[in-house]
């Protein structure tokens, strides 16, 4: 595993081997809307700096606390699609059957038909195995990251604050 962004919010790992990018969200909750925004945006240059279509995502949503304000749903909007954007297939796991709606509905509204939602990180696991396999056996490529991009390349080394 290659981690390729740790702080105190956010862990986002490689696996080469896999083709699988794990993005696990800590327990800690976020000091403001903005403070969201900002550690969501390095995660997404990061997502940016790979070839997502031969990957597949792991979302680890289990430790999030709970967090029903209206000015963090509304900065969760901004950046929750480009979490999942472009990623050959996608798997979020979730800790209780209200997460996994409140998840579901909000991948209805967006029409990410290409995310499922878990309640075990070994079935989600299963799940992106399988169907990155059923890809990479119509001819894909295992690239992991982009060779060139519009945007500067993400650091190669682990980010912590």
């Amino acid at each position: 595993m290659t981690v390729l962004l740790q702080n105190e919010y956010l862990t986002v790992v490689a696996d080469p081997a896999l083709h699988i990018v794990r993005t696990t969200r800590s327990e800690r909750p976020y000091p403001s809307p903005e403070d969201f925004i900002r550690f969501h945006t390095e995660a997404l240059q990061i997502y940016e700096s790979l070839v997502r279509g031969n990957l597949g995502h792991l979302v680890d949503l289990r430790r999030v606390p709970m967090n029903n304000d209206p000015a963090f749903e509304a900065a969760t909007r901004r950046t929750r699609a480009m979490v999942v954007q472009e990623f050959a297939c996608a798997a979020i796991v979730v800790r209780t059957a209200v997460g996994a709606l409140q998840v579901n509905r909000l991948l209805r509204e967006e029409q990410n038909d290409h995310v499922a939602v878990f309640h075990e990180e070994d079935v989600a696991m299963t799940y992106l195995t399988e169907e990155l396999a059923t890809r990479l056996n119509r001819g894909s490529s295992t690239q992991l990251r982009r060779s060139h991009s519009s945007r500067p390349s993400a650091p190669r080394l682990v980010r912590t604050r």
